[in-house]
Protein backbone atom coordinates (compact mmCIF):
# COMPACT_ATOMS: atom_id res chain seq x y z
CA UNK A 1 0.00 0.00 0.00
CA UNK A 2 1.20 3.40 -1.06
CA UNK A 3 1.14 6.23 1.72
CA UNK A 4 0.10 9.63 0.68
CA UNK A 5 0.88 11.84 3.42
CA UNK A 6 -0.58 15.61 2.99
CA UNK A 7 1.50 18.59 4.32
CA UNK A 8 1.81 22.19 3.64
CA UNK A 9 4.62 24.39 2.92
CA UNK A 10 5.44 28.42 2.04
CA UNK A 11 7.27 29.45 -1.31
CA UNK A 12 10.08 32.27 0.43
CA UNK A 13 12.05 32.87 -2.91
CA UNK A 14 10.31 33.74 -6.19
CA UNK A 15 12.56 30.99 -7.95
CA UNK A 16 10.61 28.81 -6.35
CA UNK A 17 12.07 27.73 -3.13
CA UNK A 18 9.60 25.80 -0.39
CA UNK A 19 9.89 25.69 3.26
CA UNK A 20 8.08 23.11 5.15
CA UNK A 21 8.99 20.64 8.12
CA UNK A 22 11.49 17.67 7.45
CA UNK A 23 9.02 15.51 9.22
CA UNK A 24 6.69 16.00 6.31
CA UNK A 25 9.03 14.82 3.31
CA UNK A 26 11.54 12.86 5.06
CA UNK A 27 10.14 9.27 3.43
CA UNK A 28 8.99 10.44 0.86
CA UNK A 29 9.66 8.91 -2.86
CA UNK A 30 7.91 11.65 -4.98
CA UNK A 31 7.19 14.95 -3.37
CA UNK A 32 4.03 16.83 -5.36
CA UNK A 33 3.14 20.74 -4.76
CA UNK A 34 -0.37 22.17 -5.79
CA UNK A 35 -0.21 25.66 -5.05
CA UNK A 36 -2.89 28.02 -4.32
CA UNK A 37 -4.03 28.64 -7.81
CA UNK A 38 -4.28 24.97 -8.62
CA UNK A 39 -0.87 24.42 -10.59
CA UNK A 40 0.97 21.07 -9.98
CA UNK A 41 4.28 21.32 -9.50
CA UNK A 42 7.05 18.03 -9.06
CA UNK A 43 9.45 19.00 -6.12
CA UNK A 44 12.80 18.30 -5.83
CA UNK A 45 14.31 17.96 -1.79
CA UNK A 46 17.20 20.52 -1.87
CA UNK A 47 18.25 20.09 1.95
CA UNK A 48 16.63 19.17 4.88
CA UNK A 49 17.56 18.98 9.00
CA UNK A 50 15.61 16.50 11.36
CA UNK A 51 17.13 18.15 14.32
CA UNK A 52 15.18 21.61 13.49
CA UNK A 53 12.40 19.49 11.35
CA UNK A 54 12.98 21.97 8.24
CA UNK A 55 13.02 21.14 4.88
CA UNK A 56 13.76 22.94 1.61
CA UNK A 57 12.12 22.02 -1.59
CA UNK A 58 12.58 23.15 -5.36
CA UNK A 59 9.94 23.75 -7.79
CA UNK A 60 10.81 24.87 -11.25
CA UNK A 61 8.21 27.67 -12.56
CA UNK A 62 8.56 29.47 -16.01
CA UNK A 63 7.39 32.41 -14.61
CA UNK A 64 8.57 33.94 -11.02
CA UNK A 65 6.18 32.43 -8.23
CA UNK A 66 4.72 34.85 -5.68
CA UNK A 67 6.32 34.64 -2.35
CA UNK A 68 6.30 35.51 1.23
CA UNK A 69 8.20 37.88 2.72
CA UNK A 70 10.55 36.71 5.99
CA UNK A 71 9.52 39.06 9.22
CA UNK A 72 10.98 38.59 12.73
CA UNK A 73 10.11 36.46 15.76
CA UNK A 74 12.23 38.57 17.74
CA UNK A 75 9.81 41.42 18.45
CA UNK A 76 6.66 38.99 19.09
CA UNK A 77 4.88 39.68 21.59
CA UNK A 78 2.02 37.70 23.67
CA UNK A 79 -1.67 38.43 22.44
CA UNK A 80 -0.30 39.70 18.76
CA UNK A 81 -2.68 38.42 16.45
CA UNK A 82 -1.43 35.45 13.92
CA UNK A 83 -2.59 33.71 11.23
CA UNK A 84 -2.38 30.17 10.53
CA UNK A 85 -2.78 28.85 6.33
CA UNK A 86 -2.27 25.49 5.44
CA UNK A 87 -4.13 22.47 3.96
CA UNK A 88 -5.72 20.67 7.54
CA UNK A 89 -7.25 17.26 6.76
CA UNK A 90 -6.57 17.91 3.13
CA UNK A 91 -8.95 20.83 2.63
CA UNK A 92 -6.83 23.17 0.55
CA UNK A 93 -6.15 27.21 1.27
CA UNK A 94 -7.53 26.98 4.92
CA UNK A 95 -7.06 30.04 7.27
CA UNK A 96 -7.40 30.21 10.74
CA UNK A 97 -6.11 33.02 13.60
CA UNK A 98 -5.66 33.59 16.80
CA UNK A 99 -2.65 34.92 19.00
CA UNK A 100 0.41 34.19 20.40
CA UNK A 101 0.20 32.75 23.66
CA UNK A 102 3.29 31.66 24.57
CA UNK A 103 6.95 31.98 23.38
CA UNK A 104 9.96 29.61 23.71
CA UNK A 105 7.92 26.57 24.61
CA UNK A 106 10.08 23.35 24.35
CA UNK A 107 7.86 20.18 23.69
CA UNK A 108 8.65 16.67 22.45
CA UNK A 109 6.01 15.28 19.87
CA UNK A 110 5.42 11.76 18.83
CA UNK A 111 4.39 11.53 14.96
CA UNK A 112 4.54 8.15 12.83
CA UNK A 113 8.20 8.72 12.58
CA UNK A 114 9.37 9.05 15.76
CA UNK A 115 9.31 11.58 18.88
CA UNK A 116 10.39 14.75 17.18
CA UNK A 117 11.77 17.39 19.96
CA UNK A 118 11.58 21.45 19.64
CA UNK A 119 12.65 24.42 21.55
CA UNK A 120 12.10 27.77 21.65
CA UNK A 121 8.50 27.36 20.06
CA UNK A 122 5.78 29.81 19.40
CA UNK A 123 2.25 28.46 21.25
CA UNK A 124 -0.93 29.85 19.77
CA UNK A 125 -4.52 29.21 19.71
CA UNK A 126 -5.03 30.03 15.82
CA UNK A 127 -6.42 25.97 14.97
CA UNK A 128 -3.47 23.92 13.28
CA UNK A 129 -4.58 20.89 12.39
CA UNK A 130 -2.64 17.57 11.10
CA UNK A 131 -1.99 18.63 6.88
CA UNK A 132 -0.98 22.34 8.16
CA UNK A 133 2.84 20.96 9.58
CA UNK A 134 5.08 22.83 7.49
CA UNK A 135 2.80 25.57 6.49
CA UNK A 136 3.36 29.67 7.56
CA UNK A 137 2.09 31.35 10.48
CA UNK A 138 2.16 34.83 9.73
CA UNK A 139 1.64 38.08 10.94
CA UNK A 140 -1.51 41.46 10.40
CA UNK A 141 1.34 42.30 8.11
CA UNK A 142 1.59 39.40 6.11
CA UNK A 143 4.79 38.42 7.23
CA UNK A 144 6.16 34.92 7.67
CA UNK A 145 6.37 34.81 11.47
CA UNK A 146 7.01 30.66 11.95
CA UNK A 147 6.52 27.47 10.49
CA UNK A 148 3.81 25.33 11.84
CA UNK A 149 5.20 22.64 13.10
CA UNK A 150 2.38 20.89 15.66
CA UNK A 151 -0.61 20.06 17.69
CA UNK A 152 -1.51 18.64 21.43
CA UNK A 153 -3.85 15.82 20.39
CA UNK A 154 -5.48 16.04 23.76
CA UNK A 155 -6.31 19.65 23.74
CA UNK A 156 -8.13 22.08 21.59
CA UNK A 157 -6.57 25.42 20.65
CA UNK A 158 -3.11 24.75 21.43
CA UNK A 159 -0.66 24.89 18.08
CA UNK A 160 2.89 25.31 17.81
CA UNK A 161 5.27 27.36 15.35
CA UNK A 162 8.96 26.97 14.55
CA UNK A 163 9.61 30.52 15.10
CA UNK A 164 10.95 32.41 11.92
CA UNK A 165 14.09 33.92 13.25
CA UNK A 166 15.16 29.54 13.85
CA UNK A 167 13.91 29.08 10.18
CA UNK A 168 16.20 31.81 9.26
CA UNK A 169 19.38 30.35 10.83
CA UNK A 170 18.21 27.09 9.64
CA UNK A 171 17.96 28.02 6.39
CA UNK A 172 21.64 29.61 5.91
CA UNK A 173 22.68 26.41 6.87
CA UNK A 174 20.33 24.50 4.20
CA UNK A 175 21.38 26.54 1.49
CA UNK A 176 25.29 26.22 1.97
CA UNK A 177 26.16 26.61 -1.98
CA UNK A 178 29.84 24.41 -0.82
CA UNK A 179 27.87 21.64 0.36
CA UNK A 180 25.21 21.40 -2.15
CA UNK A 181 26.94 22.10 -5.41
CA UNK A 182 30.49 22.08 -3.91
CA UNK A 183 31.09 25.86 -5.32
CA UNK A 184 33.90 27.07 -3.74
CA UNK A 185 33.89 31.33 -3.24
CA UNK A 186 35.90 31.31 0.02
CA UNK A 187 34.81 34.43 1.42
CA UNK A 188 33.11 33.73 5.43
CA UNK A 189 30.68 36.41 5.96
CA UNK A 190 28.39 37.44 8.95
CA UNK A 191 25.52 39.82 9.57
CA UNK A 192 25.33 43.19 11.09
CA UNK A 193 22.73 45.28 13.02
CA UNK A 194 22.70 48.06 9.63
CA UNK A 195 21.06 45.85 6.93
CA UNK A 196 21.35 48.52 4.26
CA UNK A 197 25.12 48.12 4.46
CA UNK A 198 25.00 44.25 3.29
CA UNK A 199 27.04 41.72 5.25
CA UNK A 200 30.52 41.92 6.25
CA UNK A 201 33.20 39.76 4.93
CA UNK A 202 35.21 38.60 7.89
CA UNK A 203 37.49 36.11 6.74
CA UNK A 204 39.18 35.44 3.43
CA UNK A 205 40.79 32.02 2.12
CA UNK A 206 44.45 31.97 1.07
CA UNK A 207 44.20 31.40 -3.06
CA UNK A 208 40.21 30.80 -3.10
CA UNK A 209 38.11 33.29 -5.89
CA UNK A 210 37.39 35.83 -3.60
CA UNK A 211 41.26 36.49 -2.57
CA UNK A 212 41.99 36.38 -6.55
CA UNK A 213 38.96 38.81 -7.11
CA UNK A 214 40.82 41.22 -4.44
CA UNK A 215 38.25 40.91 -1.49
CA UNK A 216 39.21 42.07 1.43
CA UNK A 217 38.12 41.45 5.27
CA UNK A 218 36.21 44.54 6.14
CA UNK A 219 34.38 44.83 2.77
CA UNK A 220 30.89 44.67 2.77
CA UNK A 221 28.99 42.61 0.02
CA UNK A 222 25.79 44.80 -1.25
CA UNK A 223 25.01 42.83 -4.56
CA UNK A 224 25.21 39.73 -6.77
CA UNK A 225 25.10 40.54 -9.83
CA UNK A 226 21.87 42.08 -10.29
CA UNK A 227 20.89 40.98 -7.10
CA UNK A 228 20.44 43.02 -3.65
CA UNK A 229 21.90 41.39 -0.41
CA UNK A 230 20.81 41.95 2.83
CA UNK A 231 21.69 38.78 4.96
CA UNK A 232 23.75 35.69 4.88
CA UNK A 233 20.28 33.75 2.86
CA UNK A 234 20.30 36.08 0.33
CA UNK A 235 24.38 35.81 -0.15
CA UNK A 236 23.94 32.29 -0.31
CA UNK A 237 20.70 31.75 -2.32
CA UNK A 238 22.61 33.53 -4.81
CA UNK A 239 25.75 31.31 -5.38
CA UNK A 240 23.80 28.35 -4.91
CA UNK A 241 22.24 28.89 -8.45
CA UNK A 242 25.60 29.21 -10.09
CA UNK A 243 27.71 26.40 -10.76
CA UNK A 244 32.24 25.88 -10.57
CA UNK A 245 33.45 28.51 -13.78
CA UNK A 246 30.79 30.94 -13.72
CA UNK A 247 31.44 34.40 -13.28
CA UNK A 248 29.69 36.67 -10.74
CA UNK A 249 29.73 40.59 -10.24
CA UNK A 250 30.04 41.22 -6.70
CA UNK A 251 29.84 44.89 -5.98
CA UNK A 252 30.98 45.93 -2.70
CA UNK A 253 31.37 48.95 -0.14
CA UNK A 254 34.66 49.60 0.87
CA UNK A 255 35.13 52.51 3.49
CA UNK A 256 32.19 54.14 1.97
CA UNK A 257 33.92 53.73 -1.46
CA UNK A 258 31.86 51.33 -4.24
CA UNK A 259 33.39 49.18 -6.09
CA UNK A 260 32.59 45.79 -8.49
CA UNK A 261 34.41 43.00 -8.76
CA UNK A 262 34.40 39.71 -11.02
CA UNK A 263 34.65 36.40 -8.84
CA UNK A 264 35.48 33.67 -10.73
CA UNK A 265 33.97 30.37 -9.09
CA UNK A 266 35.49 27.23 -8.55
CA UNK A 267 35.31 23.76 -7.47
CA UNK A 268 35.45 23.09 -3.67
CA UNK A 269 38.47 21.91 -2.87
CA UNK A 270 38.64 18.75 -0.72
CA UNK A 271 41.39 17.73 1.88
CA UNK A 272 42.16 14.01 3.45
CA UNK A 273 39.50 14.60 6.14
CA UNK A 274 40.96 11.54 8.38
CA UNK A 275 44.72 12.96 8.52
CA UNK A 276 43.37 16.22 9.17
CA UNK A 277 40.56 15.35 11.95
CA UNK A 278 43.23 13.61 14.18
CA UNK A 279 46.10 16.56 13.40
CA UNK A 280 44.04 19.05 14.61
CA UNK A 281 41.39 17.49 16.43
CA UNK A 282 42.43 14.58 17.72
CA UNK A 283 39.26 12.66 16.35
CA UNK A 284 39.20 9.39 14.44
CA UNK A 285 35.95 9.84 11.81
CA UNK A 286 34.03 8.01 9.01
CA UNK A 287 31.04 8.19 7.63
CA UNK A 288 27.77 7.86 9.14
CA UNK A 289 25.78 4.85 7.24
CA UNK A 290 22.44 3.65 7.43
CA UNK A 291 23.37 0.42 8.68
CA UNK A 292 25.37 2.25 11.51
CA UNK A 293 22.53 5.04 12.30
CA UNK A 294 20.45 2.36 13.06
CA UNK A 295 22.98 0.25 15.20
CA UNK A 296 23.25 3.90 17.08
CA UNK A 297 19.46 4.08 17.71
CA UNK A 298 19.90 7.17 15.63
CA UNK A 299 17.00 6.40 12.99
CA UNK A 300 16.41 10.27 12.57
CA UNK A 301 20.29 11.49 11.54
CA UNK A 302 20.37 10.55 8.07
CA UNK A 303 24.02 12.28 7.33
CA UNK A 304 27.08 12.89 9.39
CA UNK A 305 30.71 12.03 10.42
CA UNK A 306 30.60 9.57 12.79
CA UNK A 307 32.88 10.08 15.40
CA UNK A 308 35.02 6.24 15.57
CA UNK A 309 37.65 7.51 18.18
CA UNK A 310 39.29 10.40 20.34
CA UNK A 311 42.80 11.11 21.33
CA UNK A 312 43.12 11.08 24.83
CA UNK A 313 44.11 14.99 26.11
CA UNK A 314 43.00 16.25 22.29
CA UNK A 315 41.46 19.44 21.69
CA UNK A 316 37.83 17.29 20.97
CA UNK A 317 38.48 15.26 24.50
CA UNK A 318 38.46 18.43 25.99
CA UNK A 319 35.12 19.76 25.11
CA UNK A 320 33.67 16.14 25.91
CA UNK A 321 33.00 14.80 22.36
CA UNK A 322 33.31 11.16 22.65
CA UNK A 323 33.11 7.91 20.48
CA UNK A 324 29.80 7.58 19.18
CA UNK A 325 28.78 11.03 18.40
CA UNK A 326 27.86 12.03 15.27
CA UNK A 327 29.45 15.29 13.85
CA UNK A 328 26.34 17.28 11.96
CA UNK A 329 27.29 21.10 12.15
CA UNK A 330 30.48 22.68 12.00
CA UNK A 331 30.44 26.46 12.08
CA UNK A 332 27.32 27.75 9.90
CA UNK A 333 28.15 24.39 7.60
CA UNK A 334 25.91 20.98 8.08
CA UNK A 335 28.35 17.99 7.62
CA UNK A 336 26.84 15.13 5.59
CA UNK A 337 30.03 13.21 5.16
CA UNK A 338 33.76 12.68 5.60
CA UNK A 339 34.72 14.80 2.24
CA UNK A 340 32.45 17.70 3.43
CA UNK A 341 34.18 17.90 6.96
CA UNK A 342 37.45 18.22 4.70
CA UNK A 343 36.95 20.80 2.91
CA UNK A 344 36.26 22.59 6.19
CA UNK A 345 39.17 21.24 7.84
CA UNK A 346 41.40 22.05 5.72
CA UNK A 347 40.44 25.93 6.03
CA UNK A 348 40.37 25.55 10.23
CA UNK A 349 43.42 27.69 11.36
CA UNK A 350 45.81 26.78 14.76
CA UNK A 351 44.11 28.48 17.21
CA UNK A 352 41.13 29.17 16.06
CA UNK A 353 37.74 28.20 17.96
CA UNK A 354 35.05 26.63 16.42
CA UNK A 355 31.67 25.43 17.11
CA UNK A 356 30.53 21.78 16.21
CA UNK A 357 26.84 20.35 17.11
CA UNK A 358 26.59 17.17 17.76
CA UNK A 359 24.03 14.23 18.24
CA UNK A 360 24.06 10.91 19.95
CA UNK A 361 21.91 8.26 21.51
CA UNK A 362 22.21 6.58 24.89
CA UNK A 363 19.97 4.76 27.43
CA UNK A 364 17.92 7.76 28.32
CA UNK A 365 17.17 8.88 24.85
CA UNK A 366 18.28 10.71 21.70
CA UNK A 367 20.64 14.03 22.45
CA UNK A 368 21.61 17.15 20.21
CA UNK A 369 24.38 19.78 21.43
CA UNK A 370 27.31 22.02 20.57
CA UNK A 371 31.01 22.32 21.68
CA UNK A 372 33.75 24.81 20.89
CA UNK A 373 36.43 23.52 20.16
CA UNK A 374 39.65 24.61 19.70
CA UNK A 375 42.16 24.40 17.06
CA UNK A 376 45.72 22.78 17.65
Amino acid sequence: MVERPLGSGVIIDEDGYIVTNEHVVSRASKIKVRLSDGKDFEATMISSDPISDLAVLKINSPTPLPYVKMGTSRDLMIGETVIALGNPFGLENSITTGVVSAKNRIMTFSSQYGDIKYDGLIQTDALINPGNSGGPLINIDGELIGINAAIVNQAQGIGFAIPVDKVRQTLVKLFNFRELNKIWFGAQVEERDDVSKGIMVSSIESGSPADKAQIKIGDYITRIDTKEIQDILDFEKCILKKNAGDKVYITINRGGRKLTVEVKLEKAPLASAEKLALEKLGLFVQDLTPPLAKQLNLWWVKNGVLISGVQKNSPAAEVGIREGHVLVYVGQYRINCIEEFGALLKIMQKGAIWEVGIVWSDKFGEHQGYARIKIR
